[in-house]
């Protein structure tokens, strides 16, 4: 497994792939999420962690893991064609993966095999500026495929998760006002802005006509979050991700509730 971002090697961290239905055609679609570092002296500081992942996901097509071996799957531009980034690259910020190629190596009943290059802005220096080359090759485990209600905050704030259980974000507007802060603060040159992340979602969970309280808390991180949930719950509520598009209007809990 490595990780290469133009003449820079890094060692992989951590890597994880994850797969959903698409509701409109329940194909496929596929999140890669990638870790990595280096511990050269040579390599400045700000250039030594390094974060690959898809936002949205990329819609994959087909419904059989099965038939996925052998796939290749390429784009040549940021957004995909509903208009959400293609992939993001995240080193001093998440930024676009400009172009890129997924390749499925090999996959099996327990792994799977992928490589991943392309292009992705960096804004670092005129040597690691725009669509600076990037190229990752893992093998991970192959999760079970969960069931998830995506909450937009942008767009409502209560949603049904099953027949007896709704869950409310109390408190949205507070989350989304320190996002705005951290990127005001980037914007302003404060390259550990998003490590400053700090929020905390409050939430109502009614089960079956009983409340319960809980909450997420990010600290140092706008996508994954600690959870706290009443133990008296009898439902487990788990926000597993957190995406943010605030230019196209989306701020996504992906909820998963057993």
């Amino acid at each position: 497994m490595y990780f290469r971002l133009k003449d820079i090697e890094y060692k992989i961290e951590s890597c994880s792939v994850r797969f959903d239905l698409v509701p409109s055609n329940q194909n496929l679609k596929v999140y890669i999420d990638v870790d990595a570092k280096t511990d050269s002296d040579a390599i400045d500081f700000e250039l030594s962690e390094i974060h690959l992942y898809h936002n949205n996901g990329f819609e994959i097509g087909g419904k059989s893991l099965r038939k996925l071996a052998g796939k290749k799957f390429e784009w040549d531009k940021k957004t995909n064609r509903l208009g959400e980034e293609a992939g993001t690259l995240y080193v001093l910020e998440h930024e676009d993966v400009t172009s890129g190629t997924i390749e499925i190596l090999d996959i099996d009943k327990e792994k799977i095999h992928i490589k991943w290059s392309g292009y992705a802005n960096v804004y670092w220096n005129d040597e690691f500026g725009k669509n600076v080359p990037f190229e990752t090759e893992f093998e991970t485990e192959i999760p079970a495929i969960p069931k998830y209600k995506v909450i937009n905050g942008m767009e409502k704030t209560k949603a049904k998760l099953d027949r007896n259980t709704e869950l409310e974000l109390l408190n949205f507007d507070d989350v989304l006002n320190e996002t705005n802060r951290c990127r005001e603060m980037w914007k302003n040159n404060d390259r550990e802005a998003w490590q400053k992340y700090d929020a905390t979602l409050n939430l109502k969970i009614i089960h079956k006509g009983v409340e319960y309280s809980g909450q997420a808390i990010y600290k140092g991180d706008a996508i994954h979050c600690e959870m706290r949930i009443d133990e008296n719950c009898p439902v487990k509520i788990k926000i597993i991700r957190t995406t943010i598009d605030t230019t196209f209007g989306k701020f996504n809990f992906y909820v998963v509730c057993e």
